[in-house]
């Protein structure tokens, strides 16, 4: 009697571990799809958004009436604009600062400030009218290679990462397509990832542009961040395993991946699907991305919100997160210095947290390294003088002290007013020192967080 039952019980106790474990595996599989769905659809909407871009710049291009020419300037910002939050949601090799990521920024901020000189009653320079045309030829073949992925991944069933090495490849009898990039052929990828890696090694060849923008020098020539002192190359490894033990590898040996150039460049290191980034002067971590398997989701955006800030804290920042923004697997956050109520912007850190555990995916702090550095604030208004500089009819909701970045990272130490105008939410930031109106930013509210126009 006491067997049967144990066998009965065993037999049960059996079936449902199976049916807890075959739920697992397809929830896990549905996961896996609605990923892949993800990452298709963002790679269509990067590729549709960077072809329109090509075209409204070929267009600024030829355009001469002064209508005209803003009109197709402020469609390349927009679709610039675009073209990042898509390329965001692609799985890369790097996050924030890369290569082809860079250049979208840095065409799109320049067409803005041509647009607004112009709409201003200003005139672009033969000089200027260069570096445009320069933009577009250099976009060209950029688009190419993105329409071509898109070709090839409809058509070949295009994978989204590389896969294994063969016995070949492992003995060294084979050139990987990564090692056939690096010396110029033009081998096909063997996967998205791949890909882009390519293009953004293409890009990393060319000379940077020199113009008058926000953006201008996004890579400074010489860092205002950085800690003093350079670092070896097996330093700047026990760097690497420190961080990752920090964001939950522990007892990682990450492998030498090359070095970067520049004046924030440094050491690359690779640990399973993790890339990061270690600075040659300061020994800082620069540039991380995980791009592991995701499982299903657990946590909320406030839970996440919770997990970046124990992060950035175990990381030794103090900075304040200022916005989020949901991917579906993962939030990105936005985190900036204050110093004494007053927000240092250009000063940010940008980091991805995911949603199925917590973890530390993506960490961005190239601006901060890049423009950090002691500030002395001017005389200022009062906060009442200020207020009342304000259009008449605009509700204030929050009003601090910030320093933002204006064309040519010229720095403005500002008021910032967030508020409601007929119904929607602006940030309205006026000079400190003489109460002039210095920028407005629109507040466009989505379910995956807010977004600023």
């Amino acid at each position: 009697m006491h067997r049967k039952f144990w066998i009965g019980a065993l037999a049960l106790a059996f079936l449902i571990a199976l049916g807890w474990g075959w739920n697992e595996y397809r929830v896990a599989g549905e996961y896996r799809l609605l990923a892949e769905n993800n990452n298709r659809r963002a790679i269509n909407d990067f590729a549709s958004h960077l072809d329109q871009l090509e075209t409204d710049m070929a267009k600024g291009n030829v355009a001469n009436n002064p209508a005209q020419k803003i009109l197709y300037l402020s469609q390349v910002s927009s679709n610039s604009d675009a073209a990042l939050k898509d390329f965001a949601q692609i799985p890369a090799q790097q996050t924030g600062l890369s290569y082809v990521g860079q250049f979208l920024t840095q065409s799109g901020d320049f067409a803005r400030t041509l647009a607004q000189r112009i709409a201003g009653g200003g005139t672009i320079s033969a000089e200027e009218e260069k570096t445009l045309r320069d933009m577009h030829e250099r976009l060209m073949p950029v688009n190419q290679k993105v329409q071509e992925l898109i070709v090839r991944m409809d058509t070949e069933q295009l994978v989204w990462t590389d896969p294994d090495p063969t016995i070949r490849e492992r003995l060294g009898l084979g050139t990987q397509v990564a090692e056939a990039a690096a010396d110029g052929s033009e081998a096909p990828s063997k996967s998205v990832r791949s890909g882009l890696d390519q293009l953004d090694a293409s890009l990393q060849k060319l000379p940077p542009f020199s113009y008058s923008g926000e953006y201008a020098t996004r890579v400074v020539a010489k860092p205002l961040g950085l800690p003093k002192g350079n670092v070896t190359r097996d330093q700047s490894l026990e760097r690497a395993r420190n961080f990752l033990n920090k964001v939950g590898y522990s007892n990682a040996n990450p492998e030498f991946g090359g070095e970067s150039q520049g004046e924030l460049g440094g050491y690359i290191w690779k640990f399973k699907e993790a890339y990061l980034e270690v600075s040659r002067q300061g020994g800082v971590i620069t540039l991380y991305r995980d791009q592991r398997g995701m499982e299903p989701r657990t946590l909320s955006i406030e839970e996440a919100s919770v997990k970046a800030k124990g992060v950035l804290k175990s990381l030794g920042w103090q900075l304040v997160i200022t916005s989020s923004e949901e991917f579906g697997s993962y939030v990105q956050f936005d985190a900036v210095v204050e110093k004494d109520g007053v927000r240092i912007y250009p000063d940010k850190v940008r980091l991805m947290i995911a949603l199925d555990n917590g973890q530390l995916i993506g960490l961005d702090s190239v601006p901060y390294y890049a423009f950090h550095h002691s500030r002395t604030f001017p005389a200022k208004i009062s906060m009442d003088q200020a207020v009342r500089k304000l259009r008449s009819g605009f509700q204030v909701l929050e009003s601090r002290l910030a320093v933002i970045v204006k064309a040519g990272n010229r720095e403005v130490y500002c008021y910032e007013f967030r508020g409601r105008y007929q119904g929607e939410e602006y940030l309205v930031y006026l000079n400190a020192a003489t109460g002039a109106e210095e920028k407005i930013q629109r507040i466009i509210k989505t379910p995956q967080g807010e977004y600023l126009k």
